[in-house]
């Protein structure tokens, strides 16, 4: 507990959290839906209805911590072209960033993530569509639309969920065919041209036998940033991008008893890769650089970026007296290519006004990363127990493979000057069992193991510039047993009180960009390898209705460790990149959620958390940028390495705080007007491993307003939107080899959305 104490948590920062979840009177759209609030003309809220145990159950009964956001929420926060990062800092906890723009989200739950780029990367954070695992990047970055609800777990999910899942699930469940005929056309158009368009049809085709569920989505923005290099070596205009993706599901239900569910899935994404801009931060500060536009780069290397995802999926059901049999069986196939200038600089030229060019020496030098084939199958089998009785289980074997093949290619003056091809193998399962006795009507205790196995190969071959390491393949067959027991006590009809103790495992990791970018020194070419982490949580919260059902109050308190911490030491003066395991990382910190309905046509939520982590190993130390950046801490005179011993883990705020409101007007029985507004904060983060001024970044406060009108008569809802309020524009990424080049969050965003419905 002495990262506890050290934290300066305790009941000072539970007071801190428990008034920061007293509503405001500004703050989420048509957000009210995060938690299915009633319609206007109900002064209570619902009970929340999760599936976070594979099972629906209400949220106030299931010893995790989840939020859960419903399809209003998301269809609003989406409204403007978002991709899957407008979760970020939505929930408790919850950070979402990326350095390639939509094609790969990096998820950070309690401050524990993986800051690492390459495609194979590993995340402690799950991502689930339809109980399906997506374990790489290009596949979790599959557009979030028509879903049924999206559910976050924080905290290890180690039995039901398995391998590397040690930080939480995102747990993503996608609207069902329907038997009557339904559908909705929604589209909207705002700022840089940005139309946002879903459609959907679901209906019977055999009437009592087979349903099916028809979804698509174009999302379209207009290149808004201006290269303005005299001679650019790509586009002239960049930023913008078209991303169509598409669902068919069909739901065939021959009897009560059985049933089969069988889902096509695909995406096509033609844009421009993220826009690393030089030497953006101001020196000796956080602050963007005076003048600063961000309509304005200058960039003399190439950018663009491609991808295309294509799965299927197949759920099969058997329901007998006293148990049910699920199957699953899941290929996702995926390809992308993705060229960035990543010195985000024009070399030699002189710079306009907030667009500085590269400062001195520099490589010059832009990058393409992609993806030539990438193939997942998986196959789950589940048993469950049926009926209500005081025992339940749920058994399991899930099996993952996966084949991916990367091509990476470095460019000096729009030249190739070194091709690296690697292939990496994948071949998992696990064997998994949880279950649940209700002792008492008041006290409940659960309990789950699993058993999971890894084997992993891994082969590099350098084509051109590059060292051929020695050996040029590496391969790991690893094992672990995760666990999770909770109790569950009802102090009241109205209040639960909780406690959970779980574990959760990272598969080990490779890769050889150290060999890259080693441009000839055989001495230092070495593949690069992190062994497996291990992460042990302990969590106890609170779960009520108050206020006579018209509030909800969520309080957890949590401490986890993990053992041999998979980190990433990436750039630096050393202008290589190095897999790392820390000998321990901690984190601690409480999460809240207040809602209430003070009167039927209102409706108030916010939610707030604080998290302190900490990298706890005194011998480990990391190259620092080579970009004149104001490095906190001493640097070794004889390694020219810095410690990292103490600092926080990368991109893990302190604070994570989101608030808002909606108020319904009724004008007649069948139309109302509504207001509604959503306010995120996020404080600074840290960028690198190493601590240094300009990459301690800083705060960032994104406001969203909608107003709208609906119509029942008619299935009509038109409203008004803007994102980002304030126009807030902070560096949320860097890169720092040789300059102070960063990376920027979209500005303010503004338009209009109209849904037809039948």
């Amino acid at each position: 507990m002495s990262a506890w104490k050290e934290c300066g948590c305790g009941m000072r920062l539970l007071a801190t959290v428990s008034v920061l979840s007293i509503p405001f009177f500004a703050p989420h759209s048509a957000l009210a839906q995060a938690t299915a609030a009633p319609a206007a003309n109900s002064d209570q809220l619902q009970e929340v209805v999760v599936t976070a145990q594979r099972k629906p159950e209400f949220a106030k009964d299931v010893p995790i911590a989840v939020t859960s956001l419903g399809p209003l929420t998301v269809d609003a926060l989406t409204s403007s072209g978002e991709d899957i990062r407008f979760l970020s800092a939505q929930v408790p906890s919850l950070l979402i960033e990326s350095s390639f723009g939509r094609t790969y989200p990096r998820f950070y739950i309690r401050g524990l993530g993986n800051s690492d780029f390459t495609y194979n990367a590993q995340q402690p954070v799950g991502v689930l569509v339809d109980d399906v695992i997506v374990e790489n990047p290009i596949l979790k970055a599959f557009p979030v639309f028509d879903i049924k609800d999206v559910e976050v777990l924080r905290g290890p999910q180690g039995t039901l969920f398995g391998r590397n899942t040690p930080a939480g699930v995102v747990k993503i469940d996608t609207a069902k065919p329907s038997d009557t005929y339904t559908g909705y056309a929604d589209i909207s158009y705002g700022t840089y041209d940005t139309v946002d368009f879903t459609g959907v049809v679901s209906g019977p085709v055999i009437p009592g036998l087979l349903n099916f569920r028809v979804s698509v989505l174009e999302e379209r923005r207009s290149d808004w940033v201006t290269n303005v290099n005299p001679t650019p070596i790509t586009h002239r205009k960049l930023e913008g991008y078209t991303d169509t993706a598409g669902r068919f599901q069909l739901a065939y239900t021959p009897t009560d008893a059985v049933s089969a569910l069988f889902e096509v899935d695909g995406r096509t994404l033609d844009g421009t890769a993220r826009l690393f801009r030089a030497n953006i931060i101001q020196k000796g500060t956080n602050h963007l650089v005076p003048g600063f536009d961000v309509g304005k780069v200058n960039l003399d290397g190439g950018n663009y970026q491609n991808l295309g995802t294509l799965g299927t999926h197949l759920t099969l059901e058997g329901k007998f007296d006293d148990f049910t049999i699920t199957s699953i069986s899941a290929y996702e196939h995926g390809s992308v290519r993705s060229r960035g200038d990543i010195d985000g600089g024009n070399f030699g030229e002189p710079p306009p006004a907030g667009s500085p060019v590269i400062a001195g020496p520099s490589f010059d030098s832009d990058t393409s990363d992609s993806v030539p084939g990438l193939d997942q199958l998986t196959e789950e089998i589940r048993i469950a127990t049926n009926g209500d009785g005081p025992f339940s289980n749920q058994a399991g074997f899930l099996y993952f493979h996966e084949y991916l093949k990367l091509e990476d290619f470095d460019y000096f003056r729009n030249a190739v000057d070194i091709i690296q091809h690697q292939v990496q193998s994948t071949e998992s399962f696990g064997i998994f069992d949880s279950a649940k006795y209700k002792v008492t009507d008041d006290f409940s205790v659960g309990a789950g193991i699993r058993y999971s196995h890894d084997d992993k190969d891994y082969a590099t071959n350098c084509l051109l510039t590059c060292v051929v390491p020695n050996p040029s393949s590496l391969s790991t067959s690893t094992g672990e047993v995760t666990f999770d027991v909770n109790a569950t006590y009802a102090l009241s009809p109205d209040t639960n009180i909780y406690g959970r103790i779980a574990s959760g495992y990272l598969a080990p990791a490779f890769d050889s960009r150290n060999v890259e970018f080693d441009f000839g020194n055989a001495a230092g070419a070495a593949l690069s390898h992190a062994k497996s982490q291990y992460t042990t949580s302990f969590e106890m919260g609170v779960k009520s209705d108050v206020l006579d059902h018209k509030g909800s109050f969520n309080l957890t308190g949590y401490y986890y460790y993990t053992d041999d911490m998979q980190l990433v030491a990436d750039g630096g003066a050393s202008n290589s990149t190095q897999l790392l395991n820390a000998k321990r990382a901690i984190g601690t910190g409480l999460e809240s959620t207040f809602e209430w309905k003070p009167i039927a046509p209102l409706y108030l939520r916010t939610s707030a958390s604080y998290n302190f982590t900490q990298i706890q190993d005194p011998n480990l130390e990391v190259s620092p940028c080579g970009g004149g950046c104001t490095v906190l801490g001493a640097i070794d005179p004889k390694t020219g390495g810095v410690h990292i011993d103490g600092n926080p883990l990368p991109q893990a705020p302190r604070w994570i705080v989101d608030i808002s409101a909606k108020y319904t007007m009724p004008l007649t029985d069948q139309t109302e007007f509504y207001a509604a507004t959503d306010w995120s904060y996020r404080s600074g983060v840290d960028f690198f491993l190493y601590k240094a001024v300009e990459y301690d970044s800083q705060s960032l406060t994104i406001g969203n307003l909608r107003l709208g009108y609906v119509d029942n008569s008619r299935g009509l809802e038109v409203a008004f939107f803007v994102h980002n309020l304030l126009d807030q524009v902070r560096a949320t990424g860097a890169i720092d080899f040789s300059t102070i080049t960063g990376f920027v969050n979209d500005p303010r965003t503004f338009g209009g959305e109209a849904r037809f419905s039948f």
